[in-house]
């Protein structure tokens, strides 16, 4: 296996007002429950749940932008979380995509600056090659060289987030985090998107955690599926068969599907 999840907990600290002498008490809140979770080499996993329910804040502690509050993230076989962040650079190895596209590119670079960065701060025994790499780059997410020289605000939404994509792409990582990635496109844009994923995917030997709300996607997109529900994992499948489901908020998001 290439990420395993064991046992993570993510707690935030809430502070309630009683009355009487004190009258502030400190709690805790967890949007993640004890979640445990695998994702294989070359694998795309759906993470299935309503908003509220964990799923980016989830993907915030593989990526090390939040501490863990308990529970270990491996990565093939090396613990990289445990407990606190650590200084491990791990970007080269996982990146996000995120949903919103427009507020994920600067607005005032152009979008060779765009792809350039990840090049100069990664790589910088390549610059000689960077402008080839941009190139490559744009043509792997089906945008024109033409496209080098615009700025964010003159491409359409499905454009910027295959910028995204090519951006992710530029420091070579291994795996790539989705949280809801084609939830603000159009629905023909949302079908030529989820077919580039999955060309890149191949072409690349790539392993996605798909983060979205609709079951519809995943259906086709992703090799299985996990539920979360209230910051919890309740169930992970591989089969679309509904009667093999085991859990009432599963059965439920089917019958929506079905309907």
């Amino acid at each position: 296996m290439m990420l395993e999840l064991k046992q993570v907990t993510k707690a935030y600290p809430v502070r309630r007002r009683r009355k009487g002498w004190f009258n502030k008490q400190d709690s805790e809140q967890a949007a993640v429950k004890q979640v445990s979770l695998e994702l294989q080499r070359g694998e795309c996993l759906g993470l299935v749940g309503e908003s509220g329910s964990g799923k980016s804040t989830l993907a915030q502690c593989i990526l090390g932008l939040e501490p863990l509050t308990s529970g270990e993230i491996w990565l093939d076989r090396q613990p990289i979380h445990t407990g606190k962040v650590k200084d491990v650079h791990l970007y080269k190895r996982i990146q996000l995509v995120a949903q919103d596209s427009s507020s994920s590119l600067h607005p005032r670079m152009t979008i060779r600056d765009i792809l350039m960065e990840p090049l100069r701060n990664y790589f910088p025994e390549r610059k000689a090659q960077a402008p080839d790499i941009c190139l490559s780059l744009l043509e792997a997410v089906g945008l024109e060289a033409g496209s080098l020289e615009k700025y964010p605000s003159q491409l359409s939404g499905g454009q910027k987030q295959r910028v995204c994509i090519a951006r992710a792409l530029a420091v070579e990582p291994e795996i790539i985090l989705f949280d809801e990635p084609v939830a603000s496109l159009d629905t023909a844009t949302q079908s030529s998107v989820l077919k580039l994923l999955k060309k890149v995917q191949v072409e690349r030997q790539l392993s996605y955690l798909f983060i979205t709300h609709d079951l519809q996607s995943t259906r086709t997109f992703c090799d299985r599926v996990a539920f979360m529900y209230q910051g919890e994992i309740v169930e992970v499948f591989k089969e679309w068969n509904e009667d093999l489901l085991q859990h009432e908020y599963t059965r439920t998001l089917f019958q929506t599907l079905v309907e």
